[in-house]
């Protein structure tokens, strides 16, 4: 896609505030209907309620009614299929990603956007993702540990915001808004089965026998459901308690190839002849019922469920006491690539005479409680003071395989390790309005103390066991455990205060300045800045921009976490003994130099237009341009050979964090909605939005002793630059009519490449364009009782397949990059009381 500059939306701000600037002729349709006002209440600017058209900067406001609509199993793929610039996908085998939808706006990392709930920083995972992808190395938050029944609305800030949030805010803000209701309540029930059938698409090579590498088999699988329940209940008065509780589970689906590999499942026979040993081969796996398509490359087993609360009330005619949190606690078990039985360096036949599937369950917590209370003072003051707790804890384990270097001694479960950040913020946010009541003062403070944890697994995951000669892998297979030398526990502060402004000068003009300087405890000072305009040329359109630096500081996980036992396999499917070392290594130090790592800086640039071409026909255009600086990722594997300090470690390659490239990122966003009434009361609401676009890496920085080339393998630089869709176009039209609701979605995702996958050409894999299908029939059986019949994807779709399937036919798609998942058409039935 080519680059987009801003100029793009200045030509058409002048176009349109010539058509619209001056007095309009153009009237409203033959119709009642009119676009409801969205009001922004916690993100984009420090006034208690702005619409969303009056901000300086891009907001999305989507309701639960909305998030609902797409009938998607949790809020993460709720966003996926509603908001453009948001991307979430789910993996299966890929190291620790099941555990999460590693989530992004504007194709950026996960860590570069800011989660918030009720206006108040969200904690992050402990954890990430050491595999390849656009995710790998960072940290997100799981956003899935909230229900979407405890929700109001969802805000997204799609601008950079570290100068009033904090760090992280590079490519924006997620701000979920709490359901605050004092009476009333619901019941949601919802369940729903893939119910597909992947054919073969033409583009990855046939098998050696000309016949399909995958079947096309009819699949029944990934069966989910979930209950969730809210209500509101009255807190004296005034006050409320609202209350949701839920449980979800889904069943794992799988869509893996067939294991081909040419040397056979069984050991060979040294007496007998090739074509006689691929026989016997066959004649084994028949008799013992060896599944050759048996490793989860799709979604994991997911259990979930906990409990959120919102509550607040007054405590005199100034003050009022508010509290919120929640508790969720999630099990996923995973699957990792099958080992024959043939493979002596990872197999022991005493244990496992057929081979093995190694399983990787994971528990995982999360919690969250915030308590403060909100006054109004004299002279239109209002403070907020809030402290609260919160973490995320995970738990690792290992079924199903073995320790090779223990021998027959080895057990077959493990436990791995543990993991576990925790936060305690401090807050005080004090605002004024001044003067005319057309200026408001805000200024604040926020402290954060940070914790990570790491803990050592049982020793047989990952000591050597009796066959120390290097003939066997160390570790319990699947999933090393983290060894006594990475065990510790670390933490780190910070201080941030900021101050901001805003002004509107006129009815049509308003101003926004932030700024912000915070010091973290291992690394610094930072300061970052806003400046934030918006101009309303006429009631029916609007100019707006912003230009800002913000920043993202790397995580404390990511300083401190190590794993000196670690396998990997390079691109023939042999081990590779590649440990992952934490800059406070001294080998670390003594090898490349490094001391400690800078935090990310960015400069971004926006300039947008919206406009109300009639009551019931609206429209935005944003364009922007990020540039990062200094992007913290996970290097290649550094060939441990070339640094005489890694002699005699036994390491082949290692891995570290290194500030290593810096990036531009410039897009567009557009939302176009529409809606009539006809005469026989139903009504058509029409809704496009669409994102598009592109990074470039500009420089990949280089450290002592290694080339940019050695530092960086240039097929990660693919997924940061090609990881997520193009582009995405959200196509959406609701007929409603009396008691019955028709929708219809088109989600257009655009392309991305995997570079561990070469086409005919030898580039990088363009996986193309594809559209996804939803459609939703709604009965309001009642006033209060309503049912809902949905297809996802009803067209059955699939990225495209890979051109060479990997590790030995058994991953047919790319577990790295795609752009909606591979669960192919999901059948799902809801029903929600409302009282």
């Amino acid at each position: 896609m080519s680059r987009f500059t801003l100029g793009t939306v200045g030509i058409a701000a002048v176009f349109l505030a010539g058509t619209f600037g001056a007095p309009t002729s153009v009237q409203a349709q033959e119709s009642d209907a009119a676009i409801e006002e969205i009001v922004v209440t916690g993100i984009g600017s420090r006034a208690s309620q702005r619409s969303s058209t009056d901000l300086a900067v891009p907001v999305d406001v989507l309701s639960l009614d909305e998030l609902n609509s797409t009938n998607q199993m949790d809020i993460g793929q709720m966003l996926q299929f509603t908001a453009p610039s948001f991307n979430a996908v789910k993996f299966g085998i890929n190291d620790l990603s099941p555990l999460t939808d590693p989530a992004s706006l504007r194709g950026l990392s996960p860590d570069q956007t800011l989660l918030l709930v009720n206006g108040k920083r969200r904690h992050k995972v402990a954890f990430f993702n050491l595999n390849h992808g656009l995710a790998k190395g960072q940290l997100g938050n799981d956003i899935n540990a909230i229900p979407a029944a405890a929700i109001k609305q969802v805000e997204i800030l799609r601008d950079g915001a570290a100068a009033q949030y904090g760090s992280d805010a590079i490519a924006g803000v997620v701000n979920l808004v709490l359901n605050d209701a004092s009476s009333g309540g619901s019941i949601r029930a919802y369940s729903g089965v893939a119910y597909s059938q992947p054919e073969y698409d033409g583009i990855s090579p046939l098998g050696a026998d000309g016949a399909q590498i995958y079947p096309g088999n009819e699949l029944t699988d990934g069966a989910t459901y979930s209950v969730s329940a809210n209500f509101g209940l009255p807190w004296g008065e005034e006050g409320f308690i609202n209350t949701t509780l839920w449980a979800h589970h889904n069943d794992a689906y799988d869509r893996s190839g067939v294991y081909t590999h040419s040397e056979g499942w069984y050991p060979d026979d040294p007496l007998l002849s090739d074509a006689e040993n691929a026989a016997e081969d066959e004649r084994l796996r028949t008799l013992n019922g060896i599944d050759l398509d048996r490793a989860i490359l799709g979604a994991a087993e997911n259990t979930n469920s906990g409990i959120f609360i919102n509550a607040g009330r007054p405590m005199d005619e100034n003050w009022d006491f508010y509290v919120f949190g929640g508790f969720s606690d999630k099990e996923v078990i995973g699957g990792i690539f099958s080992r024959a039985a043939a493979r002596d360096d990872r197999n022991n036949l005493n244990i496992f005479p057929n081979g093995f599937n190694p399983i990787t369950p994971a528990k995982m917590k999360d919690y969250q409680i915030v308590t403060g209370a909100r006054g109004d003072l004299a002279q239109d003051w209002t403070l907020d003071f809030s402290m609260g707790y919160s973490g995320n804890e995970l738990d690792l384990f290992n079924t199903n395989t073995i320790n090779p270097s223990m021998g027959d001694l080895s057990p077959t479960e493990f436990y791995t390790g543990s993991l576990e950040v925790t936060q305690y913020l401090f807050n005080v946010d004090a605002t004024k309005v001044l003067g005319d009541g057309n200026t408001i003062l805000a200024f604040g403070t926020e402290v954060r103390f940070e914790t990570f944890a790491q803990k050592m697994g049982q020793g047989e995951s990952w000591r050597i066991g009796e066959i120390d000669d290097g003939s066997k892998d160390v570790g319990s297979t699947g999933r090393e455990g983290f060894s006594d030398i990475t065990q510790g526990e670390w933490e780190r502060n910070n201080v941030g205060l900021y101050a901001e402004v805003e002004r509107e000068f006129t009815d049509a003009f308003l101003a926004t300045v932030a700024v912000r300087w915070e010091n973290y405890s291992d690394f610094g000072d930072d300061f970052s800045y806003k400046l934030a305009a918006r101009y309303r040329f006429s009631p029916r359109f609007t100019l707006r921009g912003s230009v800002n630096r913000s920043f993202r500081a790397i995580s404390l996980a990511q300083y401190q976490y190590s794993n000196y036992v670690q396998i990997a396999f390079d691109d023939a499917g042999d081990s590779v003994v590649t440990p992952f070392l934490p800059t406070r290594s001294p080998l670390v130090q003594q090898a490349f130099g490094i001391t400690e790592l800078e935090p990310e800086t960015s400069l971004d640039f926006a300039l947008g237009i919206t406009s109300e071409l009639t009551d019931n026909l609206s429209l935005t255009l944003d364009v922007y341009q990020i540039e990062i600086e200094d992007r913290i990722i996970i290097s290649g594997g550094i060939n441990a050979a070339d640094f005489p300090v890694f002699d005699g470690s036994g390491y082949d390659e290692v891995n570290i964090f290194t500030n290593a490239i810096d990036t531009t990122t410039e897009g567009i966003d557009v939302v176009i909605n529409y809606v009539t009434e006809f005469g026989n009361d139903s009504q058509l609401s029409l809704a496009l939005a669409a994102n598009f676009n592109d990074t470039e890496v500009d420089k990949v920085h280089a450290l002592p002793g290694l080339d940019p080339d050695d530092l960086i393998d240039e097929r990660d630089l693919v997924y940061i630059t090609d990881g997520a869709p193009s582009q995405k176009v959200i196509v959406t039209a609701i007929y409603q009519w009396r008691s019955m609701d028709l929708l219809a979605r088109v989600t257009n995702f655009g392309e991305v490449k995997d570079a561990r996958t070469v086409d005919p050409s030898g580039n990088p894999q363009t996986f193309s364009s594809q559209a996804v299908t939803d459609l939703s029939f709604t009965g309001h059986v009642t006033d209060q009782l309503s049912i809902t019949a949905g297809v996802n994807n009803v067209f059955d779709v699939y990225p495209d397949m890979l051109y060479n399937p990997a590790v030995r036919g058994e991953v047919i798609y790319s577990r790295r990059t795609n752009q909606f998942g591979t669960m192919g058409r999901f059948l799902n039935l809801s029903m929600q009381y409302n009282w």
